[in-house]
């Protein structure tokens, strides 16, 4: 059983709630942590911080369910109190997420999630070809627990620019395996060359099994997707050198 925060604890999580509920855009539940005391906490000091939400929207991008944990952390004391974090030092963090189907398409249309989604550079036979998305991209979850997309991209050619439009079909990444392409299925309305469908198949694999992504300076691992009633589960372990702003 575990114990009940002390009253300092207590009073220091309020107050980081306070500070952190005034950066996102809408939350049906959100709770933190802070496991300190106040001298620690006066020098800047906690040996973790937790934080747990409901229906949380940052930036337009809204998330079913968001646990997360971090280690032991040095930071400027007057930043947790405006909701800022401010690291002295990098931490590591684990987060466990849920999206429905209907957040997953909601973030597809986000800005903060497009602009941030790159043209992809293949080389086709020696000539090079860029891939560039037209959002958004439709994404259905369905109940054989894979992940489909389907959406359009623009081929910027040397000699020309056309339009494909595609559908996806991913294995999640689990303890046993990365995540995989299990189909990727091209209606271009013209025929595409098989070298070109090759080199780009291969992009995805290697874009699909790195073994981490970088998002505004940390290092995210994707450990675990799974599929479970319509709903993407997320695992992730973190090593972030500074909080971004909401």
């Amino acid at each position: 059983m575990s114990e009940e925060p002390r009253l300092d604890e207590q009073v220091i999580s309020q107050v980081a709630q306070v500070g952190l509920s005034s950066q996102v855009e809408e939350a049906e539940d959100l709770n933190v942590g802070v496991q300190t005391d106040v001298l620690k906490a006066a020098q800047g000091k906690a040996d973790s911080i937790s934080m747990s939400g409901q229906g949380v929207v940052v930036q337009d991008v809204r998330v079913q369910d968001i646990a997360v944990q971090t280690d032991r952390l040095s930071f400027n004391p007057l930043s947790l109190l405006l909701g800022q974090l401010k690291l002295d030092h990098p931490l590591d963090a684990t987060a466990q997420i849920t999206l429905t189907e209907a957040d997953l398409n909601r973030a597809m249309q986000a800005e903060t999630v497009t602009s941030k989604l790159p043209a992809l550079e293949i080389n086709v036979e020696g000539e090079p070809v860029t891939v560039e998305l037209v959002h958004p991209i439709a994404v259905k979850l369905p109940a054989d627990g894979k992940i489909a997309l389907k959406g359009a991209a623009l081929l910027h050619e040397r000699k020309r620019v056309r339009q494909l439009e595609f559908a996806v079909v991913l294995l999640p990444r689990s303890a046993e395996q990365p995540v995989l392409l299990e189909s990727f299925v091209c209606e271009p309305g013209e025929a595409l060359s098989i070298e070109f469908i090759i080199a780009l198949m291969q992009t995805f694999q290697k874009i699909l099994q790195l073994p981490y992504v970088e998002i505004e300076g940390m290092a995210v691992r994707i450990k675990q997707l799974s599929i479970q009633s319509g709903k993407l589960l997320i695992e992730t372990e973190a090593h972030i050198p500074h909080i971004p702003s909401l």
